[in-house]
């Protein structure tokens, strides 16, 4: 037994050595990864951006962050709202598998579980990024259920309770496990100084996931209606907009309106709308609010290179979804008409990636990107790319980022309730639930700015037929029957239309906000 006992020593010794070296290779690999800094707008159209060619609007650092990193001009919402579209940047899936088809209205926050969070059955991109060893942070708006404390895998929390903005200078703030009001400063301030302090704050113990998420420029009214009250507003007044369409009402809004089966609430929407268009002072406005978007924007980078985090630092600047500033007569959301339209402008958003040394500057993409992409691109970028979201349309585009190549495909695909959208190369169709209005069809080659729909003519018969089959062969595969709206199923929280589901489906029909159980690895 004596002899035995220095070579049972020496064994543990070595299986001490070898559990060191995995802990020591693990620790090396997390301290490798790098920090995400994700900063998400408010119904930021690309569109509005000068880095995506807009004359008028004044986006320097958005602009120069995309002459630092790689800008993609064919990224696409999957929904024309904010909860839908923010649902699937932290899941991976379509708002036909996460439930959430509209924005969850902020009437019904008192009727909601008290603890209902939309997404928390799901896997998320923060929960999985904070199991894997990043603190994780969430400032501004949340819109994905009850706002009073954190969700998903948040450590760190910051918000207000709602997801419509009725005033910019004038809300309760939820900071962490406190309340308090913000009157001195517009949110967008308020946000990037809360932004900034986190940086300035950060020990570096652990790399940090910060989502930062901006309620601006949002575009809607009644904060977007008018003269606005921001340091940029007086240096928009009087100018051309060039970029903002003159044209005539859409008609459809009208005939909403005048045939009285509308809700109150979207009949509101719709009058705002028609005030808004052609208005000189909403115009100047929106400028505004962009740039003072983009200051944040600029200030928040500037605290990321003072503190030494630049170089490891993943950037990632998108947009919820776009909203129309004029286009085809219309201002506000897709669900302004009914059906919703979903044309270009709505939902083509920025996206700008930024890695100093590891993603090449200057770059630009037309990679066809949808929303479902970025969750599951970013966990492979940063080494957890054996990590899935069950079911997810998504694909990493990781090797667009360091310079691989890749095969791509080439449709992205959206949904607004009762209208759902293949978007390819050279088409764009538009497929809607029975008896809920005509399809569309628009050559973006030949027509770009989707002014000629072309579902009738001949001459598309074939490509049309070729679409529609790809359209339902996605939606069988990317919809979970609990919340497919085509075939009978439900939503969480709201929808815009209500009346079409109970005609559909029966007057027992409506939303539902039940706690799920909640995902855990």
């Amino acid at each position: 037994m004596r002899a035995r006992v220095p070579f049972i020593i020496n064994g543990l010794f070595l299986l001490f050595l070898l559990a060191l070296a995995v802990w020591v290779n693990a620790a090396g690999a997390a301290e490798q990864r790098p920090n995400i800094l994700f900063i998400l707008t408010d119904n930021q159209a690309a569109s509005l951006l000068g880095a995506y060619g807009n004359p008028d609007i004044r986006t320097p650092h958005i602009d120069n962050l995309a002459r630092e990193g790689i800008l993609f001009t064919r990224a696409y919402a999957v929904n024309g709202m904010c909860s839908p579209t923010r649902a699937t940047l932290m899941t991976g899936l379509m708002p036909s598998q996460h439930g959430i088809h509209s924005w969850l209205d902020d009437e019904l926050l008192d009727q909601w579980p008290e603890d209902w969070s939309a997404v928390a059955e799901f896997r998320t991109l923060p929960l999985t990024l904070k199991n894997r060893g990043y603190q994780t942070a969430m400032i501004g708006k949340w819109h994905l259920g009850q706002p009073w404390k954190a969700s998903i895998g948040y450590q760190y929390w910051i918000t207000f309770p709602y997801g419509h903005t009725v005033d910019f200078w004038d809300n309760t703030i939820i900071d962490n496990d406190g309340t308090y009001r913000v009157k001195d400063r517009h949110i967008v301030d308020f946000f990037t100084d809360k932004a900034v302090d986190y940086l300035r704050e950060y020990t570096g113990e652990k790399p940090f996931y910060l989502q930062l998420n901006y309620d601006g420029p949002y575009t809607n009214p009644p904060t977007n209606y008018g003269p606005a009250r921001n340091r940029f507003y007086q240096d928009y007044v009087g100018k051309e907009f060039k970029s903002f369409p003159r044209t005539a009402y859409n008609e459809n809004l009208v005939e909403q309106l005048l045939g009285g089966n509308t809700s109150p609430f979207l009949r509101n929407k719709l009058r705002e709308g028609l005030a808004m268009h052609n208005d000189p002072a909403t115009m100047a406005n929106v400028a505004s609010q962009n740039t003072l978007v983009d200051d944040g924007v600029g200030r928040v980078l500037a605290a990321l290179r003072e503190q030494g985090l630049e170089k490891n630092t993943l950037v990632i600047f998108s947009s919820d979804q776009g909203n129309f500033y004029g286009q085809h007569g219309l201002w506000q959301h897709t669900i302004v008409t009914a059906p919703a339209s979903m044309y270009e402008t709505a939902m083509n958003i920025p996206l700008i990636i930024k890695h100093p040394d590891n993603i090449k500057a200057g770059q630009t993409t037309d990679l066809l990107i949808g929303q479902y992409d970025i969750p599951v691109t970013i966990l492979d970028y940063v080494g957890m790319g054996d990590v899935r979201f069950d079911n997810s349309p998504g694909k990493s585009f990781r090797f667009a980022l360091t310079g691989e190549t890749g095969r791509w495909r080439d449709a992205v695909f959206y949904e607004q309730e009762e209208t759902r959208v293949i978007r390819t190369e050279n088409y764009t169709y538009w497929k809607r639930l029975r008896s809920t209005g005509k399809p569309a069809l628009y050559d973006v080659k030949k027509d770009p700015e989707q002014n000629r729909d072309v579902y009738a003519d001949p001459a598309y018969q074939e490509i049309i037929a070729d679409l529609d089959n790809r359209l339902t062969a996605f939606f069988d595969k990317y919809a979970d029957e609990k919340y497919d709206l085509w075939q009978g199923g439900g939503a969480k929280g709201s929808v815009d239309r209500p009346e079409i589901f109970r005609r559909l489906y029966g007057p027992d029909w409506t939303p539902q906000t039940e706690i799920k159980p909640a995902f855990h690895e």
